[in-house]
């Protein structure tokens, strides 16, 4: 039987769960003609909150959507005859454009000057509504925050996080119209072990689904997990030998859940050598969008599942 649990296209109707105040506020933007710019990691629900607000829209004859991706723009020429096509884009239709992946504009020569471009086209009042996404956090973080492009012309919508309840209640309901049992208990540690990412949720709900005949237990939850760290274990490895050895070090203190990676006394436990090096090292370590670093300059390691995958299969065997 095939899983009912979809985690390789974007959630609608019944699958999209919790977000609907972001939905509404991303509509509520679009309605007054403003834009949006939305910067979550991979696979954490940007673009199905784009789609839902985009049904929402769609209701209205009066809007006209265009889509791009960033990712296969290799060349500042190809996106500046891009942005004149859409300038010249005029139906008497509301105009929104969609622009995923929009940090990798900052792979373009002169992309600085693509952005002021850009302003340029924002200021017009021709002009259509533009929502960024991006799932480099720290490029867009770079681009928005720290350089302050676009400055005041974007609107950032933050991802809610999807509620444990309507998690667990979604994967119990799923399993019994089938005949399958989960405990309240099991469906929760399949939430806490994803540390409530939606993809990564769902490819554990879908091990566990196919391998449940009757009721779920804890030895096949363990064995959906080995599943998804095989799965995503050559990619970690693969990010693992990109890093330094203090990279490494610096991972390996992010890991153990050091806050102050800066302080003298972490510099001498895992031997950063000095601040003017864990400085290096953490511009190195969110280029590379391994960790990221909140408003209080504290790290944290962004793919929950890579983190599973250092204390299963990497520092443990360094310890």
């Amino acid at each position: 039987m095939e899983s009912p649990f979809t985690h390789n296209s974007i959630a609608t109707g019944s699958d999209f769960l919790s977000r609907k105040k972001d939905v509404c506020r991303l509509v509520s933007l679009i309605s007054d003609g403003r834009h949006a710019v939305i910067y979550e990691p991979p696979r954490t629900g940007k673009h199905s909150l784009i789609s839902m607000a985009m049904s929402k829209l769609t209701a209205n004859p009066g809007y006209m959507f265009l889509n791009a991706n960033l990712l296969n723009i290799i060349d500042a020429s190809d996106f500046i005859s891009w942005m004149e096509h859409i300038s010249s884009t005029s139906s008497g239709r509301r105009t929104v454009v969609c622009i995923e992946e929009f940090q990798n504009i900052l792979r373009l020569e002169n992309w600085e000057r693509l952005i002021h471009m850009m302003e340029t086209e924002l200021k017009k009042d021709s002009s259509p509504v533009f929502i960024l996404s991006g799932s480099g956090v720290n490029a867009m973080k770079y681009i928005f925050e720290e350089k302050k492009m676009f400055y005041r012309l974007f609107e950032r919508v933050c991802l809610s996080p999807i509620d444990e309840k309507s998690v667990s209640d979604h994967i119990i309901k799923t399993f019994l119209r089938v005949g399958r049992v989960v405990e309240p208990e099991q469906a929760e540690y399949i939430y806490n072990i994803a540390d409530g990412h939606p993809w990564y949720i769902w490819q554990l709900a879908n091990s566990c689904f196919n391998l449940t005949k009757g009721y779920l237990n804890k030895s096949l939850i363990d064995e959906a997990v080995d599943s998804l760290l095989y799965t995503h274990g050559l990619r970690y490895q693969e990010i693992t030998e990109g890093l330094s050895r203090y990279q490494l070090y610096l991972l390996r203190a992010v890991f153990d859940g050091v806050t102050k990676v800066s302080s003298s006394e972490v510099i001498s436990q895992y031997r950063l050598n000095s601040s003017a090096n864990v400085h290096r090292l953490k511009e190195a370590l969110t280029k590379k969008e391994v960790i990221v670093f909140d408003s209080n300059d504290v790290p944290r390691i962004i793919d929950p599942i890579f983190k599973l995958w250092l204390e299963k299969h990497f520092f443990k065997s360094n310890q």
